[in-house]
């Protein structure tokens, strides 16, 4: 029931009402121990019985209290009478942006004040760990003096604040309670200015204003919604996978650096934003500069020669853009870069590619004509080169006195990545002898006395930086591209979550172990280099963007190159000249059905991952990746054709059998998490709970009432987890160390890889009794056989791939007796680049599908780069 005038609530008196909102009501009132009126919002009753959402709504209040900023309304107080909760905030006089809106337009200059005010307000907040979530035209208030104040954080997240020099991708803590508390996964926030994040439900950062902030200011400048449709769901979709109109489109003239502004704003990857609020601000204040418009603050306006400075900076990258060329203004700038193409031939370029000592001639590693990879030498005036004969290995250093680091004999731990023998050699016919084993990467020391190496360890697949050798500076998943700095105070690399996909962040350590700084989460990252200055290095997504990315010491990031197609940055010489890696990579998928009478490609958009075929055909469950796509999307497709259908953000993992429910993987931090995602309608949930670390395997009982994941807790090895859908608490059946998720068809046995049946230290697969958990090797599985699913008579699918004719023998394998019979032989794309993925068969035997990867490449000269 609204208050009435002259209640009191502890020492505030109600004067009048000012408004309703999901929130509860507003009114003004009087505050009789300081004679002042302020805004009173008095909570819904629903606050009252829950002492959780109570203290998290506190300790926010006070939060946003200290924030204590001329653009963001004061909060004064919070209070109780009685059973009525109450906050008591700054009272202003004016109106909504919203409000103003529908007077017209705001001038170019005063939607640019506005915004530098907005822009502040919310740095203030990022700055100490709060994002706003909820930001549009409804919570920004214009004074009458126009002075801007952001309203409403009722939907405020608290963040861990960023770290200096840095961005990085932050997890969510604690919840204003404006709504019950929210996890990765629940959407909130108003559907036409939510950030794709918020649309999908993951996790989010101060970002995610920067979104709602480029929708505010594109309404702003155009007067109509950047992402408004007929319904909520149509809206959503939209944020996720369309553009907003060009503002020229509305028929409103606008500087097209401003318009530049607001594009920034909204890429749907939060990576691609402005980085912070801050930045933001500064940009629309040397635009403000340029078009006389200054802030309200009088230290702004003196102020103005100096952006006049930043805005010069700016206009010469507007100019560089205009060409083709990205810039950054902490790196520096392009002059007349030039193209020179060394490679021409079909197939695909591997592992490094290096400048020699005096810079005239570069060593690089490619598979042109059959699987193994070989190593090639060419002039940088030239065009193919030859071969070193050095076969069977791939390049990973090339030290100052033209002395190589390889492995030879390399076995794929990921597609980006192998480890092998190291050996070293001057490639003048000397025959190179191995050395050290399970190394994936390494470099010489800038005078070439020493290595530091990246050893793989397979008993816990992790991977550990050494320098010098045998000494342990750093240790993750999967470590790539290691590189020393110029004066060899720095190691340079990147660090991968899994063997699943190149996500992977770049870092730069101390050579004595120190981190110095890290990039955020890339969702490709391959190939780095150290500048010439050795003040930071450069590297790229080349299953992606054509970007180069950079990490400075300091830690600061930027993109000084951006091209059209997929770049992969290898080496940059004394001189600045750039070798790149560019070309075209793509993953598809086909499928077989009805004993082959039916084949088709079902490739969605450019990198589909194939996870799972439905038993009887019909489906298939995959997700994409890409330049396409921002992030990972878990779909369902019929194999008629007809469009795939999005089923929510992350990895796919299984299909139910009944086709109704699909098990995802959704990476949140620090954890990954299982979910449980309709094909239908329905409502998805996380089952996973949130002390395990789960890794993209996962499976249904074929009851569909029971899962299967491998997951590891902390400090311990991976295994597998049964889990009861109706149960939150799923149990081991492995012991650690032993990981497996592909069940036989009556749920009595489980495919497993582990230690406990390896043979000299490799993993060894073997089946294992799903009822007692014991263990078996498999009968007459031969060594280079793959396995490939189970028949629906508990026999094994298993395959040799012969990779020159891309295609796969396979067989039916009796586990226990050795007993086999041929199913025939599977081919793929019969030319070089094409490379076909491991087949999944329904139990039957009538159809499958597999996935097959088109990556073609070449090597690129670019000089003139700096």
């Amino acid at each position: 029931m609204p208050l009435s005038s002259g209640t009191k609530l502890g020492p505030y008196e109600v004067v009048s009402t000012l408004g309703a909102g999901g929130m509860g009501e507003v009114y003004r009132a009087r505050d009789t121990r300081l004679g002042r009126e302020v805004a009173v919002k008095v909570l819904p009753p629903s606050f009252a019985a829950d002492a959780e959402r109570l203290r998290r709504f506190e300790q926010e209040a006070r939060a946003v209290a200290a924030l204590n900023h001329p653009n963001i309304q004061a909060i004064h107080d919070i209070g109780q009478h009685g059973e009525t909760r109450f906050i008591v905030s700054e009272l202003l006089e004016g109106e909504t942006l919203r409000e103003a809106l529908r007077h017209g337009l705001p001038s170019h200059r005063k939607a640019v004040d506005y915004a530098i005010q907005i822009a502040h307000g919310l740095a203030a907040a990022h700055e100490k760990g709060i994002a706003h979530r909820d930001l549009k035209p409804d919570n920004i208030f214009i004074t009458r003096d126009g002075r801007v104040k952001l309203l409403d954080f009722g939907l405020a997240k608290a963040v861990k604040p960023p770290a200096t020099g840095s961005q990085t991708s932050l997890a969510t803590m604690t919840s204003v309670a404006a709504a019950p508390a929210t996890d990765a996964g629940t959407v909130v926030g108003t559907s036409g200015y939510m950030s794709p994040e918020q649309v999908r439900g993951a996790a989010i950062d101060c970002r995610t204003d920067i979104f709602s902030f480029g929708s505010v200011l594109y309404e702003m400048l155009s007067g109509t919604r950047a992402f408004q449709r007929e319904t909520t769901a149509e809206t959503m979709t939209a944020i996720l996978k369309e553009d907003a109109p060009e503002i020229m489109e509305s028929g409103k003239q606008i500087p097209p650096a401003l318009e530049r502004i607001v594009r920034h704003c909204m890429e749907k990857s939060a990576d691609q934003r402005f980085q912070s609020a801050r930045d933001l601000a500064f940009d629309l204040e040397s635009l403000s500069s340029l078009t006389g418009s200054g802030s309200v603050s009088a230290a702004k306006a003196a102020a103005s020669r100096r952006w006049r400075l930043y805005a010069a900076i700016a206009a010469l990258a507007v100019l560089a853009t205009s060409v083709g060329w990205k810039l950054s203004s902490v790196f520096h700038p392009m002059r007349n870069p030039k193209f020179h193409q060394l490679t021409y031939r079909r197939g695909t370029l591997v592992g490094n590619a290096r400048f020699t000592p005096d810079g005239k001639d570069i060593i690089y590693t490619a598979a042109w004509d059959g699987p193994d990879p070989e190593l090639y030498t060419v002039s940088i005036n030239g065009i193919g080169g030859h071969s070193l004969g050095i076969r069977n290995a791939r390049l990973l250093s090339v030290s100052k006195r033209g002395e190589l680091a390889i492995v030879l004999s390399p076995t794929m731990l990921a597609t980006f990545l192998a480890a092998g023998n190291l050996a070293r050699t001057f490639a003048v016919g000397d025959a190179p002898k191995a050395e050290i084993e399970n190394v994936a990467a390494a470099d010489f020391t800038p005078d070439g006395s020493a290595l530091a190496i990246v050893r793989f360890v397979p008993a816990d697949f992790m991977c550990q930086l050494e320098y010098p050798i045998g000494k342990v500076l750093y240790r993750d998943r999967l470590i790539d591209n290691l590189r020393f700095s110029p004066d060899g105070r720095y190691l340079g690399f990147i660090r991968h979550d899994n063997a699943s996909d190149d996500r992977g962040r770049a870092m730069i350590l101390r050579s004595t172990g120190e981190k110095v700084a890290e990039s955020p989460m890339y969702e490709s990252a391959q190939g780095l280099a150290w500048t010439t200055s050795g003040k930071e290095v450069w590297f790229t997504s080349p299953l992606e963007t054509g970007e180069v990315h950079a990490l400075a010491v300091s830690g600061k990031i930027g993109t000084p190159l951006a091209v059209a197609g997929r770049l992969r940055i290898q080496d940059i010489a004394t001189n600045g000249t750039m070798l790149v890696e560019h070309g075209l990579a793509r993953r598809g998928m086909i499928t077989s059905s009805n004993h082959g009478e039916s084949v088709r490609d079902l490739s969605w958009l450019d990198f589909g991952n194939l996870r799972a075929i439905s038993d009887d055909g019909k489906t298939i469950l995959f997700e994409e990746e890409g330049s396409s796509n921002q992030g990972y999307t878990v779909f369902v497709r019929n194999v008629d054709g007809s469009a795939a259908v999005p089923l929510g953000p992350g990895y796919a993992l299984a299909l139910s059998p009944d086709k109704q429910w699909a098990l995802t993987e959704r990476l949140t931090e620090p954890n990954h998490e299982i979910w449980l995602v309709p094909v239908g309608p329905g409502e998805a949930r996380r089952i996973s709970p949130s002390g395990l670390h789960t890794l993209i395997a996962g499976s249904f009982f074929s009851d569909g009432k029971r899962v299967l994941y491998v997951a590891q807790e902390p400090g311990h090895l991976p295994r597998t987890w049964l889990q009861d859908l109706d149960s939150p608490t799923p149990r081991p059946i492995t012991t650690e160390g032993d990981t497996g998720w592909i069940l036989s068809p009556d749920d009595k046995w489980l495919l497993v890889n582990g230690n406990r049946v390896a043979t000299a230290g490799l993993l060894q697969s073997s089946v294992m009794s799903v009822p007692d958990g014991e263990p078996k090797p498999i009968a007459g599985l031969q060594p280079q056989e793959i396995i490939m699913g189970w028949t629906s008579s508990n026999e094994l699918f298993v395959g040799t791939a012969n990779q020159k004719r891309a295609s796969f023998h396979i067989e039916k394998l009796n586990p226990f007796t050795g007993a086999r019979s041929v199913w025939g032989d599977l081919y793929g794309a019969p030319f070089s680049g094409v490379l076909p993925d491991v087949p999944i068969f329904t139990p039957d035997g009538a159809s499958y599908a597999f996935d097959y990867r088109l990556r073609l490449s070449d090597l690129y000269i670019i000089s003139g780069v700096r």
